[in-house]
């Protein structure tokens, strides 16, 4: 009977203590350096003591470039973790080469934007439905005295006041009928984002690739399309356009996929230490620009039942060597 009346109280404790939750605690940790002052190029340590599951340090800096020594070109700021858009000045710029001196006699490229197109490609009629806004003459083109092949720098096209909007950008390519419709080709395809608080303006398209383009070719008669207009896609963007023979007026559809000109990238913390891993006494780092920085030491402590969260502030100032 004891042996019994046990058991009975074993399983009774075991499902008592299985009910009971994982507490979580708060974090422990506590960072110090030996100054606040350094200079340019002198080695920062940061030291560690208490206890947390897991530890991210956010530098303060932003995305400038510090040369093959160190540094990044994503920023490490703690109040930009989350951040994916900031208003800026947005420039598109790409050149651009007509492939045949007759380019110009019968041949069209335009140069639009669209804030409210469904993003159907392959539906010309949902091309035609949507509101495109012309900005051809934001670019320089070839002209009729510009050779065959010789690229033409876009300059920079302000795409600014589409900030926080998604947009598409397109090029119509359109060529008339009984006559030679040559093509032409864009490369170096390149969208950025300069805003304030970062050195570095944000590449949001570096290439002609990059925009993940979808492209719709469509004689206007209704005879379907013609493989011929359907742009190439890559690192240059090509419609190669085709002889005089054709008997319909022709147009080509080359349509981004959707970007907030604004986009940029969030800041990044370095973790130090995850759950497996003991805290470490300490952790270097070198600022290769001066400045305040604001540094952000994140603790946290995680079980099944939830986690705690502490982050730890200092303030770093860096000066030049010479002063």
């Amino acid at each position: 009977m004891k042996s019994v009346l046990k058991y009975i109280f074993g399983v009774i404790l075991l499902s008592i203590t299985g009910c009971q939750k994982d507490e979580v605690v708060m974090p422990t940790l506590e960072v110090t350096t030996d100054k606040t002052v350094y200079k340019v190029g002198e080695e920062v340590v940061f030291r560690f003591s208490g206890y947390a599951d897991f530890l991210t340090i956010f530098t303060g800096v932003d995305n400038y470039t510090a040369g093959s020594v160190q540094g990044t070109f994503k920023g490490s700021r703690y109040i930009y973790r989350e951040r994916v858009s900031e208003p800026g000045q947005s420039i598109l710029s790409f050149n651009c080469r007509k492939d045949n001196v007759n380019t110009l006699n019968n041949a069209e490229l335009r140069l639009l934007i669209s804030a409210d197109f469904n993003g159907d490609v392959n539906s010309m009629d949902a091309i035609h439905a949507a509101t495109w806004t012309d900005i051809t003459d934001r670019a320089t083109w070839p002209d009729a005295s510009t050779a065959s092949g010789k690229n033409i720098a876009s300059g920079n096209i302000d795409l600014s006041e589409w900030n926080g909007q998604l947009i598409y950008v397109a090029l119509k390519y359109t060529a008339g009928a009984g006559a030679d419709q040559y093509g032409w080709t864009l490369s170096s395809f390149t969208l950025k984002n300069t805003i304030p608080t970062d050195s570095n303006p944000f590449v949001i398209w570096n290439n002609g690739s990059a925009p993940k383009f979808g492209t719709m070719t469509n004689q206007l008669q209704d005879d379907g399309i013609n493989p011929r207009y359907a742009w190439t896609l890559g690192t240059s963007l090509v419609c190669k356009g085709g002889s005089g023979t054709d008997t319909s007026d022709l147009e080509s559809w080359l349509i981004s996929s959707p970007v907030d000109p604004a986009k940029v990238d969030p800041d990044y913390g370095t973790i130090i230490k995850s759950y497996s891993q003991v805290v470490p006494d300490s952790w270097s780092y070198t600022y290769w620009k001066e400045g305040e920085f604001t540094v952000n030491v994140v603790a946290r402590n995680a079980t099944k039942d939830g986690e705690k969260e502490s982050v730890k502030e200092l303030k770093i100032k860096v000066e030049e060597t010479g002063e």
